[in-house]
């Protein structure tokens, strides 16, 4: 009976935890939406500063960057693309 017990043990410490993997993809899913979060952060500080009166310099330089953010995300985004990277 004891030797049962001790295989049952040992057979089950070796499979996979699935209360493990959920709490890994619980981690993956709290640290994209921190991600997100800093995205929506720093789009909202280049908001604050490209109004009404901002330099030119500044407002060529944000244009420029989200043109070129734009173009890579789309890019990215195209399917048959995708694979290839």
């Amino acid at each position: 009976m004891d030797e049962l017990y001790r295989e049952a043990g040992t057979t089950l410490l070796e499979e996979p935890d699935s209360s493990m993997e959920l709490m890994d993809t619980h981690r993956e899913d709290e640290d994209h939406i921190r991600k997100i979060k800093e995205f929506q952060d720093y789009l909202q500080m280049v908001k604050i500063m490209i109004k009404p009166g901002c330099s030119e310099e500044v407002l060529k330089v944000a244009l420029n960057s989200m043109s070129s953010l734009v173009g890579i995300l789309a890019f990215m985004s195209y399917p048959k693309h995708r694979s290839s990277l």
